[in-house]
């Protein structure tokens, strides 16, 4: 779905995609993002970002059980920002944090790239799980 508005000398486009939570969905999550953001600057950065929430989503939700899934939201305001939010299948109490892990470890650094890479980012409960976005602003 994509949805297209104009917003004073700039044009704002979004899209929303579904994705079962398998792991091989987060290929089709990255072409996603790619193929939706073009050629816009950050487009790099944002489908990095967007496989490491839809990673943590298939992983440590219940969006990773069979016949579940996650959502994928992209916002971008042609030449001023970009916002991807990832809605998954997680709980209300327990939010993302980003990890120290040890230097060896082979996980547990999507969210540390999310914080170093991203202007802002949050997350926030929703009566249908958990929304974790990231923004970039130009």
């Amino acid at each position: 779905m994509s949805l297209h508005a104009d917003k004073s000398n700039s044009t704002v486009t979004v899209h929303h995609g579904w994705f079962y939570g398998r792991p091989d969905q987060v290929a089709a999550v990255r072409a996603f993002v790619a193929d939706r953001l073009g050629d816009c600057p950050v487009v790099d950065d944002a489908v990095l970002l967007t496989s490491e929430l839809a990673t943590n989503a298939v992983q440590h939700s219940p969006s990773g059980l069979p016949e579940a899934g996650f959502g994928v939201l992209i916002e971008h305001e042609h030449g001023r920002s970009v916002r991807v939010t990832v809605h998954d299948g997680g709980s209300y109490f327990d939010a993302p944090y980003v990890a120290q892990p040890e230097p060896d470890a082979e996980h547990g650094r999507g969210l540390f790239l999310v914080d170093a890479l991203a202007d802002s980012w949050g997350s926030y409960a929703t009566l249908s799980g958990r929304k974790t976005w990231f923004s970039f602003v130009s």
